[in-house]
C-alpha cells in the first residue's frame, strides 16, 4: 500500500489532489502519487518549452498543422487542445475506474477573448469535444458566467475559475443553481479560489504603495478568504466542489487540508517537495486568521476587503479586480509565446 503524502491525505481526510500543467511525465508521476485531475490554462502550452521531449512534440505538432491552417489563433488553438488531450489520455483510465467521477482534465481558451461570450461558448463546445474527460474551464466575469451557465445548459462539464472574491463564488453558484434548474441538468462543477495569485496581487499593492504589514497577515491572507469561501459554499449548501488553485507556496495546500475539498498545485516545487518532506497529515482548513486581524487587513488593503466581503464587488468589476487581471496577463504572456513559436516556424517553411 503507498503511503507517501498525498496517498496519506486521502486516506485520513476528504481532501484531493490535482496537478497543474503537468508535462506527461509528471501527470504519470502525480497518477501515482494519488492525483485525481489535472488543471491547464492558457499559458499550458508555453510551460512544455521547458521539457525538451514534450517541446518537440510541440513542435511537430505545430508543423503538422501549418500547411493546412492559415490563422495562427487556430493553429495555437490546436496545439492546446492536442497538448491538453494527451493529458487527458493519461487521466483517461482515472475517468474510467471512478464511473466518471475523477479523472478530469480542464482546458481553457483564448486569454484574449474572454470578453466574447459568444467566443467562450463556442470554444466550450469544441475543446469539450477533446476527450470524453474534459472539463471546460472558465473566468467568473461578466462573459464567463453567460458562457458557464450555457455548458450547464448542455450538461457539459466546468471549472469556474479567477475566482479571488466572494461575490464571485456566490454569482457563479447562483448561476448554475439558474442553469441547472432551467435545463435539469447538473454536470459536474468546480469554484476555484486562486489564492496565491491574490497573494501576488496584495503584494505589488504593498510594494506600490510602500505600506508595512505584519508578515503573517500577509502570508495568510488569501488563504482566509479562501476559507471563508469554502466555509459559505457550506452554509449555503451551492452546488460544486471547492477547488484551490494558484498555489505559490506549501501552505496553499496544506492550509487548506481536511476539508471538502480539491486543490491543484504545480509538480515541480509544490507537490515534489511536499512527497520528499513526508510530512504528517495535519487538518486545518477550520484555521483562520482571527477577526481582529482580519479586520487588520481591511483597513490596510481596500482589495483584500473588496475580496473578502459578500458585497464586496458587483459582476461588472471582476474583470478589472487586480488579481483577476494579473492572472489574465500571465495567460497573456504564454499565449503570445506559442504565437511567436508558431510565427518562428511558418516563417522558417
Amino acid at each position: 500500500m503507498s503511503t507517501t503524502y498525498f496517498h496519506r491525505v486521502q486516506r485520513e481526510t476528504p481532501t484531493r489532489f490535482w496537478i497543474n500543467n503537468p508535462t506527461i511525465e509528471q501527470a504519470r508521476l502525480a497518477i501515482e502519487a494519488g492525483a485525481i485531475g489535472a488543471t491547464t490554462n492558457p499559458s499550458y502550452v508555453s510551460k512544455l518549452f521547458e521539457s525538451e521531449q514534450d517541446m518537440a512534440v510541440v513542435v511537430r505538432t505545430i508543423d503538422l498543422l501549418l500547411p493546412y491552417e492559415a490563422d495562427d489563433d487556430i493553429v495555437a488553438a490546436k496545439v492546446q487542445q492536442m497538448m491538453v488531450g494527451r493529458i487527458a489520455d493519461c487521466f483517461l483510465p482515472v475517468y474510467m475506474e471512478s464511473g466518471g467521477t475523477r479523472g478530469f482534465v480542464t482546458i481553457q481558451g483564448d486569454p484574449y477573448r474572454e470578453t466574447d461570450a459568444g467566443h467562450i461558448i463556442a470554444e466550450g463546445f469544441e475543446n469539450h469535444r477533446v476527450a470524453k474527460n474534459i472539463c471546460i474551464k472558465i473566468p467568473v466575469t461578466t462573459w464567463g458566467i453567460e458562457a458557464i451557465e450555457k455548458m450547464v445548459e448542455h450538461n457539459i462539464p466546468t471549472m469556474a475559475t479567477e475566482v479571488m472574491g466572494l461575490s464571485q463564488a456566490i454569482s457563479i453558484c447562483e448561476a448554475y443553481q439558474k442553469a441547472s434548474r432551467e435545463s435539469g441538468n447538473e454536470p459536474p462543477f468546480w469554484v476555484t479560489h486562486i489564492t496565491g495569485i491574490l497573494d501576488d496581487h496584495f503584494k505589488r499593492v504593498v510594494n506600490e504603495g510602500g505600506l508595512s504589514i505584519d508578515e503573517r497577515l500577509f502570508t495568510y491572507a488569501g488563504l482566509s478568504i479562501a476559507k471563508q469561501q469554502y466555509a459559505l459554499l457550506n452554509e449555503r449548501n451551492y452546488p460544486g466542489i471547492f477547488i484551490g488553485g494558484g498555489a505559490r507556496k506549501l501552505e496553499d495546500f496544506t492550509e487548506l487540508v481536511g476539508g471538502r475539498v480539491d486543490i491543484t498545485i504545480n509538480w515541480r516545487g509544490t507537490a515534489d517537495v511536499l512527497i520528499a518532506e513526508d510530512r504528517p497529515v495535519v487538518a486545518r482548513i477550520d484555521e483562520s486568521l482571527s477577526s481582529e486581524e482580519i479586520e487588520v487587513l481591511k483597513q490596510q488593503l481596500p482589495d483584500y476587503k473588496r475580496a473578502i466581503e459578500l458585497d464586496g464587488m458587483v459582476e461588472e468589476e471582476y474583470f478589472d479586480y487586480g488579481g483577476v487581471e494579473l492572472f489574465r496577463t500571465s495567460f497573456q504572456k504564454g499565449w503570445d509565446a506559442l504565437l511567436a513559436l508558431i510565427k518562428e516556424r511558418r516563417n522558417i517553411r
